[in-house]
Formats: structure tokens, sequence, C-alpha cells
């Protein structure tokens, strides 16, 4: 009963540390932790109905990660269907970089010198994450716009309080980042203490 317990509690506490990600804007087309690995949308292959206008200068995306670093890669696909081939080509890379903290990030994507990239073209982004645990992926689908009616610009954040505009970086972090990692490895102690507590008694 001591072992199976043990397992159980170990498995969640691998589950708190080695976390995934969640594309929060523009809307992903679908989220679903466990299928993320699976290309090129995280296993939703559906197109969204509901498309985001989405500026062809100073764009960005916004990601949660659950990973204290990674770097990503950001693929364009042009078309109201878009299928996995329409990604794998070298000029579908819009955007990528490295981050050096968890939780919140905006990752700029500035599509103005793109070939193929205009006003009103239909568009779908992916998002490739590696942090460590296998490329992850995740879509949205939008409508490219010089003047879009309905992007949310307040949604680039950094969680670290760095500039947006230098979401890229991977410079040293910030005392708020530090104690975001602080919290998770305290976490991650607290469980260990647990299960050793529970395999004692």
């Amino acid at each position: 009963m001591a072992r199976l317990l043990f397992t159980a509690l170990l498995a969640l506490a691998c589950q708190t540390v080695f976390g995934h990600y969640q594309l929060t804007y523009p809307p992903s087309r679908g989220f679903d932790e466990s299928r993320e690995v699976i290309g090129p949308c995280g296993g939703f292959d559906s197109v969204s109905s509901n498309r985001t206008d989405f500026p062809l200068k100073n764009g960005f995306l916004e990601i949660n990660s659950e990973h204290p670093k990674y770097t990503y890669k950001v693929n364009i696909a042009y078309g109201n269907k878009p299928t996995a081939a329409d990604f794998s080509a070298d000029t579908s890379v819009v955007a990528q970089g490295q981050v050096a903290y968890p939780s919140q990030s905006c990752l700029q994507v500035d599509l103005s010198s793109v070939k193929n990239a205009t006003d009103g073209t239909l568009a779908t982004l992916q998002i490739i994450y590696m942090a460590g645990d296998g490329d992850l992926y995740q879509c949205t689908d939008v409508t490219l716009k010089n003047e879009p009616s309905n992007f949310n610009t307040s949604a680039c954040i950094n969680a670290d309080g760095s500039s947006p505009t230098k979401s890229g970086s991977t410079g040293s972090q910030p005392s708020s980042t530090n104690a975001a990692s602080t919290i998770q490895a305290g976490g991650f102690m607290i469980m260990a203490a647990v299960v050793l507590s529970l395999v004692i008694a």
C-alpha cells in the first residue's frame, strides 16, 4: 500500500515540475496537455471559425510556460485549411528565440517583411515549444491585417517584468523570476517530504 501511494505521489510531483505550456493569446485552436506532442497543432486539426485579426507589424503571441527555460519557434501557414506540410518549409519560420523565466511571456511576431503576408490573408500561426520534454505544438487561426480591429495589445506581458519587446533575450533573471523558480522548487520539496513521511509511517 505504501509503495502504491509513493508511486502515485511521485507521479504527481513529476507532473508539477515538468509541465507544458498554454497559448493564451490569440486564442489557441484548442488545448489538451496530453496531446501537445501531436503536430502540427497539438492534436487539433480543425480550423477555428473565430479568427483573430493579427497585425502585420508588431504582432505577438502570449504564452504561459510551466518550464523556467525554453526555446520556441513560430511558423506561419497560409490559407483556410493548412496541412502539416504547409508548416514544414524553411520559409514558414517567422520568429524564434529563447526565454529564461516561467509563466507569462510575450513572443514577438513581426510579419511586415514576410513574403506572402498581406492585408486580408487567412493564416495559421504555429508555436513549437521546446523545453526538454519533446516538441510541443499549438496553433492559432488569424486574419492578417494592416489595421486589426480586434487585437488586444494589452495582452503582451512578460512575467519577469522585462519589456515585451525583449521577450527573446536570455539575460540574467530578476528577483521576480527567481521567486517563481523558488516557489516551484519549494513545492517539489514539500511533496518529497510528504512522500517520505508516508513511506516511513
